[in-house]
């Protein structure tokens, strides 16, 4: 009987492997939670202290006051509303860059060449398929002004010949648009180099 009784405890007692499993798996859930929680706390910091600096930046009347008290003579009206700056939406149109010699006054390859990448700054968002539907044009338009530039101005006087293919490009493509669709504002070049 002694001997039963020593089978029935061994099979009754959880042997030492068996408890370092199962203490392996609580130690996995206790860390994985104590994980998740510190990551909740971190993003929810992270969260409350990034907002503050959105908050700075707007200036109530009380602040606006302090700040411009001694700015302000006499008759200068202070508005009680905050002043918030008004944007205006641009609309751009990117063209393909222009690439050719140019040419000296006797008709004559110089060795330099012309890059041009310009882009419109439209009226409207609306005006970008009627320049895509007269782009050929367009585009011809503008080799025409740019074919005709010296040397000498490309080499030498280059902004204002820039200022000056400007006016004359924005003109030009203007006078194809369809009148009532739109203007082309203004002509920005990402590239003008003479190479």
């Amino acid at each position: 009987m002694a001997e039963d009784d020593k089978t029935e405890s061994d099979d009754s007692e959880p042997s030492l492997i068996a408890k370092l499993k199962s203490d392996k798996k609580l130690m996995f859930m206790v860390g994985g939670g104590a994980l998740l929680l510190l990551l909740l706390i971190g993003g929810a910091a992270y969260y409350f202290l990034s907002g503050d600096e959105i908050k700075s930046d707007v200036v109530t009347k009380e602040g606006a006051d302090s700040e411009t008290e001694g700015a302000l003579g006499e008759g200068d009206d202070v508005t009680g509303s905050l002043v918030l700056p008004k944007f205006e939406k641009v609309h751009i149109y990117p063209l393909k860059s222009f690439f050719f010699p140019i040419k000296l006054k006797d008709m004559k390859e110089s060795g330099r060449f012309l890059l041009v990448t310009p882009s419109f700054r439209m009226s409207n968002a609306g005006l970008g398929g009627q320049i895509s539907k007269n782009l050929p044009n367009i585009r011809k338009r503008i080799y025409n002004i740019l074919i005709r530039q010296s040397y000498k101005n490309l080499t030498t006087k280059i902004e204002p010949t820039k200022e000056r293919v400007k006016k004359r490009i924005i003109t030009k493509v203007n006078e194809l648009l369809p009148v009532g669709t739109g203007v082309v504002q203004e002509v920005y070049f990402s590239e003008f180099m003479v190479k």
